[in-house]
């Protein structure tokens, strides 16, 4: 758990501000401290020699970033991308990435105590921080530096080089 994380468990007036958005109809989450920006679908190409959970690369803003599935990541079945699809762009430790989502559904502000580690609900958390409740059910919010394995970031990070280089 980071700095930041443990002084909103030891504050009890903490508020954790998420955007929320959808995938096949499931809510998700992710801190949107994390967030740059959110834009709508664009094409973006294939980045070889990028793990499966990259769908490819897109250019940003004069950046070019890899578009996370996160349909692949969770198991869940793949398509291809549809117009009304967007991308959110996240800071990760390391990089900042695409996530490729249904629609974004809004923001939302949590106290911090409202939150269950995700290893408290799910075997070993998965790809999640943490889980709080909306009238409409849970809502898991992704922990970003756990998407990608180590293998995975290396992989990637050797597609990204040979993609500067050409």
């Amino acid at each position: 758990m980071g700095a930041v994380r443990a002084a909103e468990a030891v504050d009890a007036d903490a508020m954790v501000d998420l955007l929320l958005f959808t995938l096949d109809g499931r809510p998700f989450a992710v801190r949107l401290g994390q967030v740059e920006r959110v834009t709508a679908m664009a094409a973006f190409r294939p980045l070889p020699g990028a793990p499966a959970v990259v769908a490819g690369i897109i250019n940003v803003g004069g950046r070019f970033l890899p578009v996370l599935d996160v349909r692949a990541r969770l198991g869940m079945t793949m398509r291809p991308p549809r117009l009304e699809d967007g991308l959110v762009v996240v800071r990760l430790a390391r990089q900042s990435v695409a996530l490729w989502i249904d629609h974004v559904d809004g923001t939302l502000r949590q106290p911090a105590d409202s939150l269950i580690p995700a290893d408290n609900v799910v075997p070993a958390g998965g790809y999640f921080e943490a889980v709080t409740a909306l009238p409409g059910g849970p809502v898991f919010i992704h922990d970003l530096d756990r998407f990608l394995s180590m293998e995975e970031q290396g992989a990637l990070d050797a597609a990204m080089a040979r993609e500067r280089a050409s």
